[in-house]
């Protein structure tokens, strides 16, 4: 296993930087906030600029309008972007659900929906998390009753990143009852112009949006626009949670260099108590534990792409990368926010916010990500139970 990058994925990555120097990426307009995990920003327009180079269909089959290139790819290009904070954000749903598509799609959606994924034009939020469904997503209540060729959903869905802002979502509802509780669900893609659609912003602890709940009322989607098969969508959405957990959070370790860099530049030219931070000893070894965390993660999270490459199982990889990912990224941002004074604690709109107020909105943003795609108790249990062979639950003594 060598993670060392080939001198085609070199010459790939050197493209990708020669690209963001000639469309510098605070130069794109912006239509979702940044939420913290590393993709930046949404940005429709650096989206189709990335379609335009071909770069979202990169490791598509060519039998599909993509170019076929190997998964490293993708890693080099996630990497790159998040290196140079661009406005990705919706570019990881984008790939998850061309995947899934090209997999388990009908001709007829693979048709309608692959050559707009491609050109940055179709992007996509989960409907999978209700009020009374989180970690325990079998409880979802939403509804979808066959009338003809089509299949009517009503229900209310919670937490969808993006839902706003998309053209489409993913939405799992109950289609048939009887038997275990994970049978009888289907995963529907769902135009967000459909009637009966109701999506309502939710604000953020930094008084962004990021989240919506969204209000299915009758909404109607056509049998060819099931994902996978009838009744058969909690096989569907393991799939892609697993994968969620993986392409969400593989750019945050590139991120947190970002991050990290900033502070070690500022620990370089900053003054307190009558001399340079970077002289603190207790600064160094704290800068340069985090520096080896983020390292650490990065591995982790190229081993995890090698392993899905090579078409080798991750029953609890992905779990246990998410963990450290999440919490590593909590770490530097109370970090940063105790480096940084008082003044770090002022909103980025604040002209005496400390580095324009990015370590108050990293901090505020990822309060919420090891509950996220999977609280970090949650995975630590899969972990326990895929990767220890731990009983999932303890046994009653006697």
């Amino acid at each position: 296993m060598d993670f060392a990058l080939s001198a085609d994925e070199h010459a790939f990555a050197a493209d990708v930087r020669r690209f963001l120097a000639d469309h510098p990426p605070d130069r794109f307009p912006v239509d979702g906030m940044d939420a913290g995990y590393g993709s930046g920003a949404h940005s429709r327009a650096f989206l189709r600029a990335l379609g335009e180079r071909g770069w979202i269909s990169l490791t598509w089959p060519r039998a599909f309008g993509g170019e076929g290139r190997p998964l490293m790819f993708r890693l080099v290009l996630f990497e790159e972007l998040a290196l140079a904070g661009a406005p990705f954000g919706p570019l990881a749903g984008c790939d998850q659900t061309a995947e899934a598509i090209i997999r388990d799609g009908s001709d007829r959606l693979r048709a309608e929906l692959l050559p707009r994924i491609a050109r940055g034009d179709a992007t996509f939020w989960q409907g999978f998390s209700e009020p009374g469904a989180g970690s325990d997503l079998l409880s979802l209540e939403t509804q979808a009753s066959r009338d003809g060729d089509q299949w009517v959903i009503r229900g209310h869905k919670i937490w969808s990143s993006h839902a706003g802002i998309s053209t489409h979502g993913l939405v799992l509802a109950r289609t048939a009852r009887g038997g275990r509780r994970q049978d009888g669900l289907t995963m529907f893609v769902v135009d967000n112009a459909t009637a009966g659609m109701d999506i309502r912003p939710i604000r953020s602890l930094t008084g962004e949006v990021y989240h919506y709940e969204v209000f299915l009322d009758g909404v109607r989607v056509h049998r060819d626009w099931v994902l996978g098969r009838e009744h058969e969508g909690w096989a569907q959405l393991l799939r892609g949670l697993d994968t969620d957990r993986f392409w969400g959070r593989f750019y945050k370790a590139p991120m947190l260099t970002r991050v990290l860099r900033r502070l070690v530049d500022y620990a370089n030219t900053t003054v307190r108590d009558g001399g340079w931070l970077a002289h603190d000893a207790g600064v160094r070894r704290r800068l340069a534990a985090m520096a080896t965390e983020i390292e650490v993660l990065r591995v982790l999270f190229y081993r995890i792409g090698w392993m899905l490459a090579e078409g080798l199982p991750t029953p609890y990889e992905a779990a246990l990368a998410k963990v450290m990912a999440d919490e590593a990224g909590q770490k530097l941002a109370a970090l940063g926010l105790e480096l940084l004074g008082p003044h770090a604690a002022l909103p980025p709109s604040s002209p005496w916010a400390a580095l324009a107020g990015e370590i108050q909105h990293l901090y505020l943003t990822t309060m919420g990500h090891t509950i996220a795609g999977g609280t970090s108790e949650v995975l630590r249990t899969t972990v326990a139970t895929r990767g220890l062979g731990l009983p999932r639950e303890p046994r009653a003594r006697t």
